[in-house]
């Protein structure tokens, strides 16, 4: 069994000496081949097998530091498709002034990414258009080997317009790194709610319900082959369960959605990790689960 350097590093931060990999396979780098994040894809049963390149192609270099270059590197194309979130976004008292959106009926007509993101942003269905400076809608290839779905979007996220950036995006960007993913490559990343809860607040159940039925078309128009739920919001809402996360955690999990059967699997949100860093090893072990999952193993 081999393990790049990569892989090693992260597993070295964890405390994990002797890694198990469910399967008895070392950790496969995903590299499928990126899509424009704007064109329907075809069907995820007719995906053809994803190229596995060779093992400790990863590269050398610490596991922060490579994480952080692929972070950095997203600022350019992978921004540009963030879905033109800042585009097309209006001025939340102008947006707040209007009859209050049909998110149902808004969402069932967006044909494309971006008919979704312009609905979006013209929202008023709660109040958290209000406040937001620019609506958070996602960021990724189309028919992604994995779609990360977070809780809503923090500060910098509002700023930026994009998901999961700062600390926990690097974050992230690291974890995903460890089973050779990223979101310029194989990976589509979003959140349940479009726009930041003031000071990051825990979203409320009447804005979960209004924005629900974007992620919904936003997870039909992505077309992922698995989804990775961070955080307990982000599962409650897709699976439509109460319970806690550590019930979550280590179960099969599915999402119904016009006709697909789409894999679940339920983790620690980064920004969890980042205060509680001794569950690492746990969400070592949801990662290596998400990447058998993703492969159809």
């Amino acid at each position: 069994m081999q393990f790049s350097a990569l892989q090693l590093a992260w597993m070295q931060e964890l405390g994990i000496d002797k890694p198990w990999i469910p399967g008895g396979a070392a950790p496969a780098v995903i590299q499928p081949q990126a899509r424009v994040a704007v064109n329907p894809a075809p069907d995820v049963a007719q995906r053809p097998p994803t190229p596995q390149p060779a093992a400790g192609s990863l590269g050398a270099g610490s596991f922060v530091q490579a994480g952080a270059i692929a972070h950095a590197q997203l600022g350019g194309a992978a921004q540009r498709s963030a879905t033109a979130n800042a585009s097309s976004t209006k001025k939340s008292s102008d947006v707040a002034a209007e009859k209050p959106l049909d998110t149902v009926a808004a969402a069932a007509q967006a044909a494309t990414l971006e008919e979704l993101a312009a609905t979006i942003a013209q929202c008023n269905a709660c109040g958290l258009c209000k406040e937001r400076e620019q609506v958070v809608v996602g960021q990724g290839v189309m028919q992604p080997a994995i779609m990360v779905v977070g809780e809503g979007p923090g500060d910098q996220e509002d700023r930026q317009g994009l998901p999961f950036v700062g600390r926990s995006g690097m974050l992230l960007d690291n974890m995903l790194s460890s089973i050779g993913s990223s979101r310029t490559t194989d990976v589509y990343a979003a959140n349940i709610v479009k726009c930041r809860p003031p000071g990051n607040r825990n979203p409320r159940p009447a804005e979960i319900t209004a924005c629900r039925p974007f992620l919904m078309r936003q997870i039909e128009l992505v077309r992922p082959f698995s989804i990775l739920a961070l955080g307990r919001f982000a599962a409650q809402t897709l699976l439509g369960a109460e319970a806690q996360l550590t019930e979550m955690r280590d179960k099969p999990y599915s999402v119904e959605q016009a006709g697909l059967n789409i894999p679940v699997v339920v983790s620690y949100h980064p920004a969890y990790l980042l205060r509680r860093p001794a569950d690492k090893a746990a969400a070592w072990r949801d990662l290596q689960r998400a990447r058998l999952i993703s492969k159809g193993l």
